[in-house]
């Protein structure tokens, strides 16, 4: 894994290469590699942490042998050596200890058709000297993040937004779209960012530029969907004969491909099913972890806010595999003191610290030695780990009775405060929604009118009414499948890339160390998609087949533990100790009141603070948005 930045267009040149990597320096504490053409006005530049093949001979850029293409990488390609046996037998030379290396050979072999190939995670960009054409490309999932923006009439990219952000003629107006889409979301849930001349290349994407007199021309491509059940007539067909074991053979295939690597491995080790299934399938497959690490907190406040504490169940599993676990302890203080400096570190504000913990194990980790660790990210949108997904289904069930049901747990509503009345009414409107409606619902925090309402009035008049995210895009493409799949893969295509992917990628990453994702991988996803709903959440469960497929491995207290979030007690951090850290924010300068309607922020926080509502999260939101204001400087 590294960091990697590129331009092609004329008006650019080395300096400017070299000043998108001074900004990705903590992607890559191992080494630094430049190349560019600048008769072809092209330029390709990396950061490495050297992970496969330690050598000099994978630096990066990195030219093929017959001198026509040159790469500049970020990921790992877990089934390289499979494919460099394929490119060895049509007669390319390469370096075949690295995973780079078979690239090339490939896009020279098959063009863009070339990535279904690719079992891994992936951001890179190729320049075909012949063709003069640049090829960028996004993995299947949009676990390695890829930046990008024209400018000048040329094409500037990086891994990181920060990167990019000096380059000579980029405009730092504020997007007030992704501004409305993150208050709604709490994320920005589409290519958009914060600025409007930088965008996110899409997981599954790849772009194809050419220089056309004195200007970059584009062309955009999807390469890759989520998978979903077939369509037969209309309805879903699901394969009712996959078993929990044929499940777990496949987890184990996939952990033990993932577990490559020249350096040292650990694991995040929660205590939670994913993490503990990854420990036990390493441990299974001969790839027993060096360490393993678990986040502790310091003091009350946990279990009331639903997060439970891991460490019991971390150090079950621990035991029970004989993995050493490192507790990392983390306080509230250290927390609220780190926060402002989050959003700039995720490249766009996003209203969870969770990124904070990882940033926590991996600093730790890469204390221990060790420059890889596998997660259980995305476990919960593969396997059926959430409450919506219990929800859907619920729905469902429900039949006739939804709405009467609906409209008696919205009148409970009205009679709580904070979270339970917000838990309450949420609840109701799921129910009481359509299927559209419902995954808007599920997955946005504030309504979209009422997030308008906290922006300043002249954001508001330039907002448009019918944009549209990634959550719309899989509302649209998984027409016809049952709720519980279309959530799955709004999940997959609209909350994952932009939410739990982004921040560990990011946070991991400034302690230079590589997160691994193996639960999303593609083969996996490919055998829940037809599985059926009632057998992913049976006896209303969530994940139970996948639980199932774990029943020899983990003990019950792992598998029938409630679901807690890899999260904090942000309500009681922010009402607590936080309080003058939000009052200096939102109240105490002019950057808040550029964005936000003061008089509406201030009645929020108030409600807040006194518990009649469960404002907590987009309060944090708006402290995080203009944190990442005064860090990034946009």
């Amino acid at each position: 894994m590294c960091g990697i930045a590129g331009y092609l267009g004329p008006k650019f040149g080395p300096d400017v290469l070299k000043q998108m990597l001074c900004k990705l320096a903590h992607r890559g504490p191992d080494g630094e590699g430049e190349w560019a053409d600048t008769d072809a006005g092209v330029g390709l530049g990396q950061r490495r942490l050297s992970i496969i093949d330690l050598s000099n001979a994978a630096a990066q850029p990195m030219h093929a042998v017959s001198g026509r293409y040159t790469i500049t990488f970020n990921g790992e390609i877990y089934n390289f050596k499979t494919l460099s046996g394929e490119v060895k037998a049509k007669g390319y030379k390469f370096n075949e200890n690295s995973d780079t290396a078979v690239l090339c050979p490939l896009y020279d072999m098959y063009g863009p058709q070339m990535l279904d190939k690719l079992e891994g995670m992936f951001s890179f960009a190729i320049w075909d000297a012949k063709e003069r054409e640049l090829f960028v490309a996004r993995d299947h999932a949009g676990i390695k993040p890829l930046y990008y923006a024209e400018i000048s009439g040329g094409l500037v990219f990086a891994s990181e937004l920060k990167s990019l952000m000096d380059v000579k003629g980029l405009k730092r107006t504020i997007d007030s779209t992704a501004l409305a889409e993150y208050m709604t979301y709490l994320w920005t849930p589409s290519e958009r960012t914060m600025l409007q001349g930088v965008k996110k290349l899409r997981p599954g994407h790849y772009i194809k530029a050419k220089l056309a007199g004195k200007k970059v021309v584009m062309e955009h491509a999807r390469w890759y969907k989520p998978p979903q059940a077939p369509l037969i007539d209309g309805k879903p067909k699901y394969d009712f004969s996959k078993t929990p074991d044929q499940l777990l053979r496949l987890l184990d295939d996939v952990v033990d491909e993932q577990c490559t690597s020249d350096v040292p491995v650990g694991a995040f080790l929660s205590g939670g099913v994913d993490s503990s299934a990854l420990v036990a399938s390493m441990c299974v497959t001969g790839n027993k972890p060096k360490n393993t690490y678990c986040i502790a907190f310091e003091g009350d406040g946990m279990a009331s806010e639903g997060f439970g504490e891991d460490i019991d169940y971390a150090r079950m599993v621990a035991r029970r595999y004989n993995v050493p676990l490192t507790e990392v302890m983390v306080d509230a203080t250290g927390v609220l003191e780190r926060l402002p400096g989050l959003a700039a570190m995720l490249d766009e504000p996003q209203a969870d610290p969770a990124a904070l913990f990882v940033q926590d194990i991996a600093l730790r980790a890469r204390e221990d030695g060790i420059k890889v660790l596998l997660s259980g990210t995305g476990g919960d949108e593969v396997f059926s780990g959430l409450r919506r997904h219990l929800t859907a289904r619920l729905r469902q069930r429900m039949g006739f009775m939804r709405t009467p049901i609906a409209g008696a747990v919205g009148l409970a509503g009205t009679l709580l405060d904070g979270p339970s009345k917000r838990r309450a009414l949420r609840l109701c409107g799921l129910l009481d929604a359509t299927d559209e409606e419902f995954l808007q619902l599920a997955f946005s925090t504030n309504s979209q009118p009422d997030a308008w309402q906290l922006l300043r009035k002249d954001w508001r008049m330039e907002l448009e009414e019918d944009w549209t995210n990634d959550i719309d895009v899989a509302a649209m493409e998984s027409e016809g499948q049952d709720l519980v799949n279309r959530v799955l893969y709004a999940e997959l295509f609209g909350f994952l890339p932009d939410h739990n992917l982004n921040y560990g990628d990011k946070a991991s990453m400034t302690a230079g160390v590589e997160m691994r994702v193996p639960l999303i991988d593609r083969r996996l996803m490919s055998f829940m998609a037809d599985v059926p709903p009632g057998k992913k959440l049976e006896g209303m469960r969530m994940k139970a087949f996948f639980k199932d497929s774990l029943a020899s491995r983990l003990p019950s207290e792992v598998l029938d533990r409630s679901k807690s979030g890899f999260g904090a007690p942000v309500r009681g951090w922010l009402t607590g100790a936080g309080q003058e850290l939000v009052e200096d924010t939102l109240f105490g300068g002019t950057v808040a009141s550029d964005w936000f309607d003061t008089h509406r922020v201030r009645h929020m926080w108030k409600q807040t603070q006194q518990g009649k509502i469960d404002g907590a999260y987009t309060i944090l939101a708006m402290c995080m948005a203009v944190w990442w204001q005064q860090k990034l400087g946009a």
